[in-house]
């Protein structure tokens, strides 16, 4: 199913990407906040918290692997003359893995104490990156999703989503919550394509256990 019904069939729909770049948008915003609305020493909520936001690490991190080994490279030999700007998206994917892999070094130590101090970097660490990630996903949407929608084929735009699903967490747990951050603020037009992109298993567990799961999980991490 398309998001759009009136959309080409033979060209990529980019409207696709919108929707998981906006949980991810959310989701990196919210962070900040919530890491510092916990208690020092409170060790039990600190772990909660940190339990999501390596979750959504994650999700970014396999988002942005599937785009380096299966798009930009496809972008380069299609459109020469848009280098300079392949060469910026790549840029910027260093800056933002740079972020992510100083986060994920302070998650443990914050955790296991729930310090101040730890806190404290890791809120600004946090910070520094929700600013780099919103500059180059506005930056992706103005500029390269129009390229992609002209120059690649609808397989060439499917492939590093199947790239990232296939590479996505291990555990059904894991899986689902993805599934509802993305299906979280999406229309009812993108859940239905978000919910028939899924294996049918998949749905029926969504449907039947896995929206509930969601909700309960952030009622739990948010509140």
């Amino acid at each position: 199913m398309r998001i759009n019904p009136d959309a080409p069939a033979d060209k990529p729909e980019t409207d696709q990407m919108k929707v998981i770049h906006r949980a991810l948008s959310r989701e990196f915003a919210l962070f900040p906040t919530l890491v510092a609305a916990v208690p020092p020493g409170d060790t039990t909520r600190a772990r909660r918290v940190g339990r999501h936001v390596g979750l959504i690490l994650g999700m970014l991190h396999e988002h942005h692997e599937a785009e380096d080994e299966l798009l930009w490279p496809v972008l380069r030999s299609r459109v020469p003359l848009e280098q300079a700007l392949v060469d910026v998206m790549e840029e910027q994917h260093h800056v933002i893995a740079t972020a992510v892999t100083a986060i994920e070094a302070l998650l443990p130590g914050w955790t296991a104490t729930a310090g101040a101090d730890e806190r404290a970097d890791l809120v600004q660490k946090l910070n520094d990156l929700e600013k780099a990630l919103a500059e180059h996903l506005s930056l992706e949407e103005s500029e390269v999703l129009p390229l992609i929608h002209e120059h690649l084929t609808v397989a060439e735009w499917h492939a590093p989503q199947e790239h990232a699903m296939a590479h996505g967490p291990a555990g059904l747990t894991a899986k689902l919550l993805l599934a509802g951050a993305v299906l979280e603020d999406a229309t009812p037009r993108e859940q239905s394509w978000f919910l028939g992109e899924m294996p049918p298993p998949a749905r029926v567990m969504w449907r039947l256990f896995g929206a509930r799961q969601y909700a309960n999980h952030v009622r739990a991490v948010r509140h």
